[in-house]
């Protein structure tokens, strides 16, 4: 028994060449390198787009009633909120829930984009912080006459549109005497915007001949504009746009806008 344990064994080593068969190679772990993030490249460096959160107190510039922390809780306010975005909240998400500024606040915080020069007053306590940034880099703290501000540098973006537009009564920068209502003002933009889409028409000759504000004498062209500057739906709606493409006719404080996306302008020289 013991040989023929012994025969078997020689067997199976003959079999399999004579030695024991080798384990299987274990293939290396694929390791994927990571993506290296995209360059962000800054077309406009002398120019400085900015997104805030803003923290007022009783008795600041523009607070209204319903402000009533002390300027020494709107600091602690802030210094929270600079600690959650360091954290890794979005600050345009922040600033729309917890921004006490009215009208950057439901923009994501979307102050706009200037140069030093053309900075608001009103802003320039936080114009050399936004300034000092490298883009995506948020500032301390910083006390404003309105409040406490926390301010990231965004990537200044320009776009390039024409316009035509309708206004009514009530709507900003109606002359006197207009007596167009707004329902007169909607269609009388749906008419258009049909002449420059159905019908083909040329854009800028409708400008020149229909539309209501200065950029008339330019077909309506309104230049390159940063992010930030332009009225909240007319900038949703004309960044949406491809070159050459014409937007559904579009409501702001100023009357109904038919817009046109224009290829963009090079970069002025600094």
């Amino acid at each position: 028994m013991r040989w023929m344990l012994s025969l078997g064994v020689l067997v199976f080593l003959v079999a399999c060449g004579g030695e024991e068969a080798a384990p299987e190679p274990v293939p290396e772990p694929v390791i994927e390198e990571p993506e290296p993030e995209p360059e962000v490249v800054d077309l406009y460096p002398n120019e400085a787009c900015a997104r805030v959160i803003v923290v007022a107190w009783q008795g600041a510039v523009a607070a209204g009633d319903a402000i009533t922390r002390t300027e020494e809780e709107a600091e602690t306010r802030a210094t929270e909120l600079r600690a959650r975005v360091e954290g890794g909240e979005s600050i345009d998400t922040l600033a729309r829930s917890e921004s006490d500024a009215s009208s950057s606040g439901p923009r994501g915080g979307l102050l706009g984009t200037y140069t030093r020069q053309s900075f608001p007053p009103i802003h320039a306590p936080i114009r050399d912080a936004v300034f000092e940034l490298s883009i995506g880099e948020l500032s301390e703290v910083v006390r404003a006459p309105y409040g406490y501000v926390i301010a990231s540098r965004c990537p200044a973006e320009k776009i390039h549109t024409r316009h035509i537009l309708v206004r009514h009564v009530g709507s900003v920068g109606a002359p006197a005497g207009t007596e167009r209502s707004i329902d007169e003002a909607r269609a009388r933009a749906e008419e258009l915007h049909g002449q420059v889409t159905a019908e083909g028409a040329d854009f800028a000759a409708i400008a020149r001949a229909e539309s209501e504000d200065s950029s008339a004498e330019q077909g309506g062209d309104l230049g390159m504009i940063g992010r930030g500057l332009l009225a909240g739906p007319y900038e949703a709606a004309a960044w949406q746009l491809e070159v050459d493409g014409i937007s559904a006719v579009v409501q702001t404080q100023f009357g109904f806008h038919v817009i046109q996306r224009l290829a963009d302008l090079p970069p002025e020289a600094p």
